[in-house]
């Protein structure tokens, strides 16, 4: 079927309606954490379980693991979970995965495959953990990534993990909101190091913080120069 101007545009306001509504939750997500996080997988109408997602960096993953001593983790951008619930299965008992994500999709998705699936991402996300068995290694926070980790100022992870926007503003703007979070004692890393806006992103940042970036194919990790 041919896309109309008319069609797209309909599709981004619904996707800019569901955008206001995931501000509104974002505030009332916010007012919880500061008064006492309640159980997100309360009452949750469970769905079947989609392993949807590209997830390809468990062996790179898995390596720092056995590299560093990692109990919390941080990851932004997280889909329908299969990188979440892998990092849940690595952290040891009494340890916690803090899953940030909108679960709006993004604008890359509105036209894409993937659409169908964002009217119950959330669901789905949550449906998953569950059948994992992971609920009590994942925490899901559902907000943007900036506005995340000023909620989560308390946090104190040894592994982040980005995977979020493309686009270069986006992602030196996850860098800069999350690496004080890890500076001289954690690992900050990601995916997509072969899309370009994310790669010049990622370059940049570590240029200006002295930072060696190591690739392995499509995962990146920083670490600090001495």
């Amino acid at each position: 079927m041919i896309k109309t101007s008319a069609s797209i545009n309909l599709r981004l306001l619904d996707w800019g309606n569901s955008m206001m509504k995931f501000f509104f939750a974002s505030a009332l997500f916010l007012s919880t954490i500061q008064s006492g996080y309640a159980n997100p997988y309360s009452g949750v109408e469970l769905l079947p379980f989609n392993d949807h997602g590209w997830y390809g960096n468990g062996p790179n993953i898995a390596r720092l693991f056995q590299k560093h001593p990692i109990r919390v983790v941080v990851e932004i951008g997280s889909w329908m979970g299969s990188s979440t619930r892998h990092l849940a299965s690595m952290v040891p008992e009494g340890g916690m995965v803090y899953a940030v994500d909108h679960w709006l999709g993004s604008s890359e998705h509105i036209g894409g495959q993937e659409r169908p699936y964002l009217h119950t991402l959330y669901q789905q996300f949550l449906s998953n953990v569950i059948h994992a068995k992971l609920t009590d290694k994942i925490t899901p926070v559902r907000m943007d990534s900036v506005s995340a980790a000023r909620a989560l100022h308390h946090v104190v992870p040894d592994l982040i993990y980005l995977d979020g926007s493309h686009e270069y503003e986006a992602v030196y703007a996850d860098l800069t909101a999350w690496f004080p979070f890890v500076k001289g004692h954690g690992v900050l890393c990601g995916d997509d190091w072969w899309w370009g806006t994310t790669r010049e992103a990622i370059v940049q940042f570590a240029k200006e913080r002295n930072l060696r970036t190591i690739v392995e194919a499509n995962f990146w990790y920083f670490e600090e120069m001495d």
